[in-house]
């Protein structure tokens, strides 16, 4: 038997089955293949306070509660390689890949300002540019520095016509002669897998006009622009010349339940920046009479202007703005309207590598490519391999709200698999809790419960 639990993602999801899983005096060792932990929220989960409105208040792990956690072990740019036993004892092999850079670093900034290799910062959608060396944001948990050695001009150990990064490095932090990967074996009691969800880019959207002005975003661009700390600090700006735009338009093709959610948020945070004109187009019909007037009712209450439209195209003025045109469903006439954003919606998909993950696991895969979980599991974290649970978006798309609550029922499921007589103890939740904040008439998680019903209602779907 084992007091220990392998966590696969280091996602929202999986920091908090971690931190669960340490709280009730067990081991919690995450694996996450990226250079840190966090996800697609690592950027907030460097804030003292709730991440807003999307989380609907409930408070996010702090990077420090999980560092300082001495019963939590954190492996990054690692992958699960096999899975051995049975619940309550597997023999878990994790192979990690070299970081190149050691915890002597002390983010002087030095390298990253002689490396050559320049590349645009996926944990900024894009928005941003990293190097070759590099930290993805300006907190991150490891704290170090990280090569991207398959962009690096190095090959390591015997290829090496660039040292301008170890040169530079008064910290002597830089190592090219780390092994390139090493093999972990661990055992553990439970697996819980939490691999996240992956966004769909804007490559697909080339026909809407995606492209045609760096003003033209995804959602998942804006929600990065959205986030604080963040590349415009947790404010829409436009990305041709970072001034506040006084208009934008959501457009909306065949969203998903998930993808409402998000759009529901991001247009509730704009409107609360106090941005004069939200729209919202949905590329299909209006909806029948009866949602119709609902739809219209609620645009009104929430100060949505909303828009039913086909043959949509986007056009940019000598003035900068951008001029959308679309034959609009509603009044059966051609219409031509300016903003000063436009964001696409986009959806999410399971993430690469699951497929693997899942055979790895012995796991079935459901219908849409996410880990399947077993029809009599009342918490929806049992897969069909006993001893390995699913939490957050392994087994489909969540809202942060349902993610974390499906991190906490995995983790508990998890812990009947251990002895009891193994744990630490209880620990203490020393995770501190912000006051709140002061009412008000209508409070944020009322407006985007609003807007969620405003935008089931622009497609004629049950929410």
């Amino acid at each position: 038997m084992t007091d220990s639990i392998l966590i696969v993602g280091g996602g929202v999801a999986g920091l908090h089955a971690a931190l669960e899983c340490a709280d009730a005096g067990a081991r919690a060792i995450v694996v996450e293949r990226g250079p840190v932990v966090g996800g697609r929220l690592a950027a907030p989960m460097t804030a003292a306070q709730a991440i807003g409105n999307r989380a609907e208040g409930m408070k996010i792990p702090l990077f420090d509660a999980l560092g300082d956690n001495d019963l939590i072990e954190i492996l990054t740019l690692s992958t699960l390689e096999t899975i051995e036993g049975r619940p309550g004892n597997f023999t878990a092999s994790v192979r990690e890949r070299a970081r190149f850079v050691t915890d002597a670093c002390t983010r002087c900034k030095l390298c990253r300002a002689v490396c050559p290799v320049v590349l645009g910062n996926e944990f900024d959608a894009g928005l941003t540019y990293r190097k070759a060396i590099y930290t993805p944001l300006s907190e991150t948990l490891p704290e170090a520095y990280v090569i991207d050695i398959d962009v690096c001009l190095n090959t390591p150990p015997n290829y090496l016509p660039c040292n301008r990064c170890v040169e530079v490095c008064d910290d002597d932090a830089i190592h090219f002669d780390l092994p390139l990967d090493t093999l972990h074996e661990r055992q553990v009691g439970a697996i819980v897998l939490a691999p996240g969800f992956q966004v769909e880019d804007g490559s697909g959207f080339a026909d809407l006009g995606y492209g045609a002005s760096p003003d033209v975003v995804t959602s998942a661009e804006l929600q990065r622009l959205l986030e604080a700390p963040g590349p415009t600090g947790g404010f829409a700006s436009r990305p041709s010349d970072e001034e506040y735009p006084d208009s934008v338009l959501i457009v909306l093709d065949d969203p998903s339940n998930f993808s409402l959610y998000v759009v529901a948020s991001q247009a509730n945070q704009l409107i609360e920046q106090d941005i004069a004109t939200v729209a919202a187009l949905v590329l299909s019909p209006p909806p029948d009479d009866g949602d119709y007037a609902e739809a219209l009712q609620l645009a009104e209450k929430t100060g949505i202007n909303v828009r039913w439209g086909a043959t949509f195209r986007i056009d940019t003025t000598p003035a900068n703005a951008l001029q959308v045109s679309y034959e609009d469903l509603a009044v059966k006439r051609y219409t031509e309207e300016t903003y000063d954003m436009v964001v696409l919606c986009t959806d999410v998909e399971p993430p690469d590598g699951i497929a693997g993950l899942a055979e790895v696991c012995g796991t079935d895969l459901s219908d849409d490519g996410y880990i399947a979980v077993t029809g009599t599991d009342r918490a929806g974290v049992c897969t069909s391999r006993a001893g390995v649970f699913v939490a957050g978006c392994a087994s489909g798309p969540k809202n942060i709200r349902d993610s974390i609550a499906a991190a906490k029922a995995a983790a508990a499921a998890a812990l009947e698999q251990l002895d009891p007589r193994l744990l630490a103890g209880t620990m203490d939740a020393a995770r501190e809790q912000p006051p709140p904040g002061p009412a008000s008439q209508v409070s944020p998680e009322d407006m985007r419960a609003q807007i969620e019903r405003l935008l089931y209602a622009l497609i004629d779907r049950p929410g």
